[in-house]
């Protein structure tokens, strides 16, 4: 009885001490001065964020029924389970939920248990539409663009989010200007790129100028692990 009694308790310090490992950041240096002594660079704080690709097929089936269902000057609707699920283990389902488990190990480095998609969307905006910054509900949220704008004229480029750039780009923010501290990713749309990030990370999508489309699927889902 004893022993047993032993056994639990060590299995809970255990269980304790992985569901509190993943807030811990590791000290690895990620670059250096190059000086003598050298003084190394660490960036060890924020949140993991995810970047992959999906087959172009994929893109093609939802950009098909997005045609079908897009009004002209903009829209925002639903992917209903038939169409999320179409292709087996090629589905935009199959998809969002192997990145999602293998995104999960590599920011706490357990596997995930449970997937849960919650809702697919999808959102068509034309030129001068923006997205204020907002956060998701879930665990996880994912952006996939199907469809992007013609590139912005060079000037635009030259400019920042924060400065008024009109390049369709998505946004996403930690905190406010901070010394010593990069508070902000911007990154432009490219067609097939998928995104993950946790749901509580603020994003936002500026507006661009000229003709296209800026089309791109959204996700909430959980994602449950054993401590």
């Amino acid at each position: 009885m004893a022993g047993e009694t032993d056994d639990l308790r060590h299995r809970a310090v255990a269980r304790k001490t992985r569901a509190l490992r993943k807030y811990e950041a590791g000290a690895e240096p990620t670059g250096s001065d190059g000086g003598d002594p050298p003084v190394e660079m660490l960036s060890p704080f924020g949140p993991v964020m995810g970047r992959t690709r999906v087959p172009a097929a994929l893109v093609g089936r939802l950009n098909e029924f997005a045609d079908r269902s897009a009004r002209p000057g903009g829209s925002e609707f639903l992917v209903p389970p038939e169409v999320a699920r179409v292709g087996g283990e090629a589905s935009l389902v199959a998809v969002i939920e192997d990145r999602l488990r293998r995104y999960v190990l590599a920011a706490e480095g357990v596997a995930a248990r449970r997937v849960v998609i919650d809702q697919i969307w999808i959102v068509s905006q034309v030129a001068g539409t923006p997205s204020p910054v907002h956060f998701h509900s879930g665990d996880l949220s994912g952006v996939l663009y199907l469809r992007s704008p013609e590139p912005p004229a060079e000037e635009e480029l030259r400019k920042t989010y924060i400065s008024g750039r009109q390049a369709g780009h998505l946004n996403f923010l930690t905190g406010g200007k901070q010394r010593f501290a990069r508070t902000l990713l911007s990154v432009p749309p490219e067609v097939g790129v998928l995104w993950t990030f946790p749901a509580w990370l603020l994003h936002g999508v500026e507006p661009f100028r000229g003709p296209g489309e800026r089309r791109s699927l959204s996700f909430n889902a959980r994602a449950d692990v054993d401590d």
